[in-house]
């Protein structure tokens, strides 16, 4: 591998070729592996698995990403509402525009980081609608300006890290050696990386973009934060009405309801704060909650490594006691796990299918539940609030 890199970097222009084929080359390796450790009949097998969830992951990118253009951009700078015909065909116009932008993205992007950092990174892209989603539904004093700068700015600081990225080793780099600024970048990188070492080193590097997609993430996830709360805290006139956000108060789907307030327990705390069990909760959903927490948290977290980072912290385990962890955790566990899910999503995701055709056949229809936002709530909201508000004034209460 050394010696292609090398024979890549000395043809001009082809230092990002080289950064390209060594990043490939290392993702390639577990593939090649596997093909020479399964057995004919397995690999097989494991390929139409690994198609099977391309495609299924694909066809949600797609859905998702379609959806997202059409309902976070195109709807809300639209003057005039969509027909319910109309949506439908812009939904699938832009669907059908993120799967060419696809296409030539892929056609013409070269991959120079392992697979999870370009999650990490791409996905920061959209850092800012974290702090958006959670502050703006739970915190009063946010703004719809404080929501702009942290969207902007996560995205241009996720979308400048993926160009430098591409660039660093052909255009990038060799600028700033031409300029003789290398010495300087790399004294303020390793000054700034320094109280965080040896967890995060910056230094100039010929072959690599400094800072690694994480930290990238982490730097938009950041400044997207910092930027809310401060412009949110400058451009606040005065506090918003959280009932008429979340349906509370005299805005409640269920006014008529009485509703029992119980005292905070330790057991209400971990079912309702902690595992998110309520009253709509049955038995079989109950069952499935504690599932998950029992194997995320006291299988993933506590056995698998809090346990194991404290024994080996008194007693370092032997080699091959690692080699055993590794094949119970990856492939007995999983195995196990797969079987379950497997019986388990066949028979309920069945079940569950039929009882959503069912429910969507008796469903009333209201057009303006299209995802618009008027004063700060649904549409289909926005007439009703209106009327509770004209009561109470009536009403004075």
């Amino acid at each position: 591998m050394a010696a292609t890199r090398k024979e890549l970097s000395e043809i001009p222009g082809g230092k990002k070729s080289a950064q390209t084929f060594e990043t490939i080359y290392n993702q390639m390796s577990v593939s090649m592996a596997l093909r020479d450790i399964f057995p004919i009949g397995i690999t097989g097998i494991f390929c139409a698995m690994m198609i099977f969830l391309m495609i299924s992951t694909d066809t949600t990118y797609m859905h998702s990403w379609g959806t997202i253009v059409v309902q976070d951009f195109v709807v809300p700078l639209r003057k005039k509402a969509f027909t319910p015909h109309e949506q439908i065909r812009a939904l699938r116009w832009s669907i059908t525009g993120v799967c060419v932008f696809a296409m030539f993205f892929s056609y013409y992007f070269a991959q120079v980081d392992f697979i999870l950092m370009f999650f990490a990174i791409t996905g920061a892209i959209w850092a800012g609608a974290g702090v958006v989603i959670t502050l703006g539904l739970y915190w009063k004093r946010g703004t719809t300006a404080g929501a702009f700068a942290a969207l902007i700015s996560g995205a241009l600081i996720a979308v400048a890290g993926i160009i430098l990225q591409q660039i660093w080793v052909s255009h990038v780099y060799p600028f700033i050696e031409y300029m003789g600024w290398t010495s300087a970048f790399d004294g303020f990188l390793r000054t700034v990386s320094g109280p965080f070492h040896p967890y995060i080193v910056w230094e100039m590097s010929p072959h690599k973009f400094p800072i690694n997609s994480a930290e990238v993430a982490f730097i938009a996830n950041l400044v997207t934060v910092v930027l809310y709360v401060a412009i949110s805290l400058y451009t606040c006139k005065e506090p918003f009405n959280m009932d008429r956000l979340l349906h509370r108060g005299i805005y409640s789907d269920n006014p008529d309801k009485n509703l029992k307030k119980q005292g905070l327990t330790l057991k209400t705390f971990f079912n309702e704060k902690i595992l998110g069990i309520d009253s709509n909760y049955t038995r079989g959903d109950k069952i499935l909650a504690w599932s998950v927490f029992i194997y995320s948290f006291g299988y993933g977290f506590v056995l698998c490594f809090l346990a194991v980072v404290v024994w080996n912290f008194f007693s370092a385990w032997p080699i091959e006691w690692w080699g055993y962890y590794f094949f119970i955790k990856n492939i007995v566990v999983a195995v196990v796990i797969a079987v379950v899910s497997t019986v388990w999503f066949s028979i309920g995701g069945t079940v569950d299918l039929m009882r959503m055709f069912r429910f969507l056949a008796t469903k009333r229809e209201n057009v303006l539940d299209d995802g618009r936002v008027e004063g700060n709530v649904s549409t289909a909201d926005a007439a009703l609030f209106e009327q509770i508000e004209k009561d109470k004034q009536q009403t004075g209460l």
